[in-house]
């Protein structure tokens, strides 16, 4: 095991413990990577601080520098475990220390809020994709996708479909699979920014799939490439997961209720039809969808070409 790799199983072990983080970016910037360095101490600003962002004004210039750092190649150097499923196919999940965000937007509309502060109590792994095409076949032995590809996302998946994958997939290693809630999910998709998207309140085309002929938000038109593309196309958020904006919308596990703190109260019966929360926007959505704080909700059977998902990993 090498210094770095010690490093990294004692943040998993111990995430709150902040100085493994500083001595982790010390051996970046002395063994590998000066740039990794300052990425990974820029991104631990960002999470210390985005619960009171206005009493740090220079946490944009902390989050310009890490996207531009992000964009450029750039790889996060953040905890990471490798499943090889069968038939030899690979399936990455990056650590995701507990921590403390601002949940939501009243931006958008009501669904999407209030903005409030929710705090995460656990480290899991998610996948730094949506599950790929190779992937749900390895475990599911078909592939039900409309655009093919090996390395794109799977789609038209139902929110059933993806609990039998989770099921299937914890046979195959000592960790719970399960899709994240949707408090997860945000978190992970922010990286500790408070903006539209991990890399600002502008998108474009060039940075993520999406109707680019649908832009809102001060955002300029681009490319509509009206498909799916492979997963890790464009650059990655702070923890190195690709496509949490745009690609496909991702369901999560929560019931969708008509704002972020609610859950509808309905019975058993009731709940096994009631929509789900899909998060994340598609290759047919607007930019508007591919927003941090974006809320959809489809019913558990139903499933579309913009359908998709990805899978986090619990610690015992």
């Amino acid at each position: 095991m090498t210094d770095c790799d010690a490093l990294l199983a004692g943040i998993v072990a111990d995430p709150l413990e902040e100085t493994r983080w500083l001595v982790l970016a010390d051996w970046l910037e002395e063994f590998d990577d000066p740039r990794r360095a300052e990425l990974l101490r820029l991104h631990r600003r960002m999470l210390a601080t985005c619960c009171e962002p206005d009493a740090h004004p220079e946490r944009a210039a902390w989050q310009s520098r890490m996207t531009e750092l992000l964009v450029a190649g750039v790889r996060p150097c953040v905890p990471q475990e490798t499943l090889t499923l069968p038939g030899g196919v690979p399936m990455t999940f990056s650590f995701i220390p507990p921590g403390a965000f601002l949940m939501g937007s009243e931006k958008l509309s009501n669904v999407e809020g209030p903005v409030h502060r929710v705090e995460v109590r656990r480290g899991f792994f998610m996948g730094i994709s949506p599950v790929t095409q190779a992937q749900w076949f390895a475990v599911m032995g078909t592939d039900p996708s409309h655009f093919k590809g090996a390395v794109r996302p799977v789609e038209q998946v139902s929110w059933n479909d993806c609990q039998e994958f989770c099921a299937k997939l914890s046979q195959l290693t000592v960790r719970q699979a399960e899709l994240p809630t949707e408090a997860e999910w945000e978190y992970t998709c922010r990286g500790g920014t408070t903006t539209a998207y991990h890399f600002g309140d502008l998108i474009n085309t060039d940075l993520v799939n999406y109707s680019g002929m649908a832009s809102h938000l001060r955002s300029r038109e681009g490319q509509y490439r009206e498909q799916t593309t492979d997963v890790g196309s464009f650059s990655a958020n702070p923890w190195g997961l690709f496509d949490v904006h745009g690609n496909v919308l991702e369901w999560c596990a929560d019931v969708f209720g008509m704002d972020t703190v609610s859950t509808p109260d309905y019975n058993q019966e009731q709940l096994d039809t009631y929509p789900r929360v899909q998060r994340g926007g598609g290759w047919a959505n607007s930019s508007r969808s591919c927003h941090a704080a974006s809320r959809w909700g489809a019913r558990p059977s139903f499933l579309y070409s913009t359908y998709g998902f990805r899978v986090c990993l619990r610690l015992s």
